[in-house]
């Protein structure tokens, strides 16, 4: 190895520390209570190395959620693989997301408090470049979802005077806001877990896998959730 590729490997180790260290304690702590200090205390790098990598917190968060998103976009690939799926269908899309969150919380909780929001990212002309990816993959994602699930007028889980589109969505909705009051919970429920003795760890893991076993029941349905 010639010391360029060895100073190349040693700045993206760096950098990937920086990264896995901001995304333990956005997951711990919540995005807004995390300082770009405690990211570089985290990853045993000064203030000043850190922001050779990341301008920002904001620009930092966005590369986590990007690679959250990609991560479960590889899932629903491989769960259409595994299920022998001639494209994307509602189970398989069940069945990866569920998993998902249960084997990668933290990039749920980033991904839903991306989408809160909390950022101003309505400019195309100067967004961050991760930023624009997370909005892309989400759109299309958003879009398979709503075109493959089966609600609707046909199976009668819609009146025939409600767009099917329009009761998609409002699943999606209502799903999503039952997983950020899980991933992003209110710091009164925090304080009434305490006093039960209660993790906030804990309370996600048995919840998630409560949304799981909803899931399931469900699945002779045709809708997603």
């Amino acid at each position: 190895m010639t010391s360029e590729e060895r100073r190349k490997r040693e700045i993206e180790q760096r950098r990937e520390a920086v990264i896995n260290a901001a995304n333990r304690l956005f997951y711990l702590k919540g995005y807004e209570n995390v300082s770009m200090d405690e990211i570089a205390s985290e990853a045993e790098l000064s203030k000043t190395t850190l922001y050779t990598y990341f301008k920002d917190k904001e620009s930092l968060f966005f590369v986590i959620v990007n690679r959250g998103i990609k991560i479960l976009i590889d899932m629903i690939e491989k769960e259409t693989q595994r299920q022998q799926s001639p494209g994307i269908n509602a189970q398989v899309i069940k069945t990866a997301v569920v998993q998902f969150l249960i084997e990668y919380p933290n990039y749920a909780q980033a991904y839903l408090y991306f989408r809160s929001g909390k950022f101003n990212i309505s400019n195309c002309n100067c967004m961050n470049q991760d930023a624009k990816e997370i909005l892309d993959i989400s759109k299309e994602l958003l879009d398979q979802v709503i075109l493959k699930l089966g609600y609707g007028i046909g199976n009668g889980t819609s009146k025939p005077d409600m767009n099917h589109v329009v009761t998609n969505v409002f699943y999606i909705l209502v799903f999503e806001g039952i997983l950020n009051g899980i991933l992003n919970m209110d710091p009164i429920i925090r304080e009434i877990l305490g006093f039960y003795e209660i993790s906030t760890q804990q309370f996600q893991t048995e919840a998630l896998h409560l949304v799981q076993r909803l899931v399931i029941m469900h699945e002779g349905s045709t809708g997603l959730y």
